[in-house]
């Protein structure tokens, strides 16, 4: 098992904007329309959550006066129980999880639950986007300007840094546990280390 093929077929397929591209490019059970709709899930939980620290630190400093340092960890605290309780409410992995199996195609029970979540991860992107529309109309320039640049960043940041170390790190592990299997017992590996459908923007 070489390192490079096998980090370049999991990039094309796991990565959130990869992905996309190679699922348009050939059938798989994780549709391109449902990467795109997790794709969105993952934009608009990353504005969500920004714009939540954004608002807590605002409301903290109205209401509360603290010292400096004592007043970030405060803002920390409560930005990280509510990401917390935002993860419970929307369930994005959940959602994920349902969408990247193949149960669009199928009746009964499943086939309402794959459409249940197609509708709510529709709501959660479409409604977030509004969300952000709707913000940077509002909000004043030096905010909006420092918000929009902080969601950017944290979304190029995932995107290219994350991401790819993440997925370079399955491939790593994988190469070596395959290198342990053929000293330990003399047999081969072939092909690429796994099929990774799940997209990593979370």
């Amino acid at each position: 098992m070489a390192f490079l093929p096998d980090y370049w077929v999991k990039l094309r397929r796991q990565h959130s904007v990869l992905g996309v591209f190679s699922a348009f490019r050939e059938t798989q059970a994780f549709s391109c329309g449902e990467r795109c709709l997790c794709l969105g899930m993952g934009l608009g939980c990353t504005w969500i959550s920004v714009f939540v620290k954004h608002a807590v630190k605002a409301a903290r400093a109205e209401s509360i006066e603290l010292p400096e340092g004592l007043g970030y960890h405060v803002d920390s605290l409560i930005c990280g129980v509510s990401a917390g309780v935002l993860n419970v409410i929307i369930g994005k992995s959940l959602v994920k999880m349902v969408l990247k199996k193949d149960w669009d195609q199928s009746k009964g029970i499943t086939g309402q639950i794959s459409t249940l979540a197609t509708v709510w991860a529709s709501i959660l992107t479409f409604g977030s986007l509004a969300h952000l529309v709707s913000y940077c109309l509002s909000a004043s320039d030096e905010v909006t300007s420092k918000v929009i640049t902080k969601w950017a960043h944290s979304v190029f940041m995932h995107m290219f840094i994350v991401e790819p170390m993440n997925i370079a790190a399955s491939v790593a592990f994988a190469v070596v546990g395959a290198q342990i299997w053929e000293r330990l017992t003399g047999r081969k590996i072939n092909g690429p280390s796994g099929d990774l459908e799940t997209p990593l923007l979370r």
